[in-house]
C-alpha cells in the first residue's frame, strides 16, 4: 500500500505503517462486509485484493479493488488475485465487479483497460491544503430564509426526516454508468449509518440550512474525521435539495463546517473530498473555498460472468 501510494498518489503526504493498519481496522462504513486476499512472491506480500461487498440497492455488485506492488507488476500477479476473488463473488451473488481506486494513466488504468474493464464514471480527487489557505474564503452567511444548524454524531430527532430526504438529493449528481446506486435514504437507515459509525470510531460532523418558513432541511454536507488519520478530514456527501438551489447554499454550509472543524481542530492539515467530473457546480464551489484537483480517477466495471469466461474460472 505505502509502494502504490507513493507511485500512483504521489500529491499524499506519505502514508505511515500505522495509516495502512488503522483503515484495515477501520473499513469504510455504508459498503457491506469487507474481504481481503493478499499475494506472495517469495514470502514477501507483492499484492492484495479489498473487495466491499455492497447491500440494499447494489447487493449484485463486488466493490472490487487490486493492488500490486509497482516493482513487481506487468507479471500477472493483479490479474491472478483477482482469478482468486472470483469465486468469491460468484458464491456471494453479485454479477458486476466494479472499481472506483484506479488514478488516471496508472499501471492500473492501462491493466484494467486489458481486462476489457469499462469505464464508467470520472471523478476528481480535491484536497484542502489548511495551512497557507486564505480563511478568508470561508467567511459566509447564511442566505435570507435559512439559519444554520450543525451537530456531531446524530441527527437531532426534530430534523431526521427531513434530512433524510434532503440527502436524497444526492440522487440528481453525476454518476456516469456507475453499476452502484445511491442509497434511498430513510430515517431508519440514517441512525443505522450513524451506528456504524460510531463502532468504527469515526467522527462524524454535520451541518445543515434549515429553511425559515417550512423548518426543513434544505442543504446538508458531512465530513468524517478517522482515527487513524487524526489531521485529516474526509468530506462527504454535500447535497442541496432541488427547491433550494441557486442561494449558494452549498457553499455557505461548506464553509461554516470548515470554521466549526478548525475552531475545535486547529492542528487539522487537510480535506479531501472527490467530486464527480461533470459536476461544474460543486468543482467550482470547493475550487472557490481554496480546493486544488490534485487527481483523476477513474471508475471501471465488467459483467462477472463475461470476466469469469475471459479469466477461464470455472
Amino acid at each position: 500500500m505505502l509502494a502504490r501510494s507513493d507511485t500512483d498518489r504521489p500529491d499524499e503526504p506519505r502514508l505511515t505503517y500505522a495509516d495502512v493498519v488503522g483503515r484495515l481496522e477501520n473499513p469504510f462504513v455504508g459498503f457491506g462486509p469487507v474481504v481481503y486476499w493478499v499475494a506472495r512472491l517469495d514470502d514477501e506480500v507483492v499484492g492484495l485484493a479489498i473487495v466491499y461487498f455492497l447491500e440494499e440497492e447494489s447487493s449484485h455488485i463486488g466493490l472490487t479493488e487490486v493492488v500490486v506492488h509497482p516493482r513487481v507488476r506487468r507479471r500477472g500477479i493483479g490479474t491472478a488475485i483477482l482469478k482468486a476473488v472470483v469465486p468469491e463473488l460468484r458464491a456471494r451473488g453479485r454479477r458486476v465487479v466494479e472499481t472506483w481506486q484506479i488514478t488516471k494513466g496508472s499501471d492500473g488504468e492501462r491493466w484494467a483497460r486489458e481486462l476489457n474493464f469499462r469505464p464508467v464514471h470520472t471523478v476528481l480527487t480535491q484536497v484542502l491544503v489548511i495551512p497557507g489557505t486564505d480563511r478568508a474564503l470561508w467567511q459566509d452567511d447564511a442566505p435570507a430564509g435559512y439559519r444554520l444548524q450543525r451537530w456531531e454524531g446524530v441527527v437531532p430527532a426534530d430534523l431526521i426526516a427531513s434530512f433524510a430526504a434532503a440527502r436524497n438529493a444526492m440522487h440528481d449528481a453525476p454518476s456516469g454508468e456507475l453499476g452502484y446506486q445511491e442509497p434511498e435514504w430513510t430515517p431508519d437507515r440514517v441512525r443505522a449509518r450513524e451506528a456504524e459509525l460510531r463502532q468504527n470510531n469515526i467522527e462524524l460532523r454535520a451541518v445543515v440550512a434549515v429553511h425559515e418558513d417550512t423548518g426543513e432541511v434544505a442543504g446538508l454536507t458531512e465530513l468524517e474525521l478517522h482515527p487513524h488519520r487524526p489531521f485529516w478530514g474526509f468530506q462527504r456527501d454535500t447535497a442541496v435539495s432541488a427547491p433550494h438551489r441557486g442561494h449558494g447554499l452549498g457553499r455557505c454550509i461548506k464553509a461554516h463546517l470548515i470554521r466549526w472543524l478548525l475552531a475545535d481542530r486547529p492542528d487539522l492539515d487537510r480535506i479531501y473530498t472527490t467530486t464527480g467530473a461533470g459536476n461544474e457546480h460543486m468543482i467550482r464551489v470547493n475550487h472557490q473555498l481554496g480546493c486544488t484537483t490534485v487527481r483523476i480517477m477513474i471508475a471501471v466495471n465488467r459483467d462477472l460472468a463475461e470476466l469469469e469466461s475471459d479469466l477461464g474460472v470455472r
